[in-house]
């Protein structure tokens, strides 16, 4: 499955400005509407992906795991005393 790229510029620039109010040693940081609203939506997109991911992850363990299991079948064989 092809996947499109996500949009995680708001992430790293949040990130970002979090990292420079460590070093300046402030204790809040405030976000615009509409940064806010872009991170919301990039936060999003990851969390979307992650889940698929996430899904496709499972369904291709539970494959291996089926593909991995071996049927033997036995026919009992014939239980006369006659051994020939």
């Amino acid at each position: 499955m092809k996947h499109s790229k996500i949009q995680t510029r708001p992430i790293e620039d949040l990130l970002g400005r979090i990292r420079t109010l460590r070093q300046q040693g402030q204790k809040q940081i405030v976000i615009p509407a509409a940064e806010a609203d872009r991170l919301a939506d990039s936060l999003a997109q990851v969390m979307t992906r992650v889940a698929g991911i996430q899904e496709e992850i499972i369904e291709a363990l539970k494959t291996a795991q089926q593909a991995s299991t071996i049927d033997i079948e036995m026919d009992g064989g014939n239980f006369s005393k006659d051994k020939s």
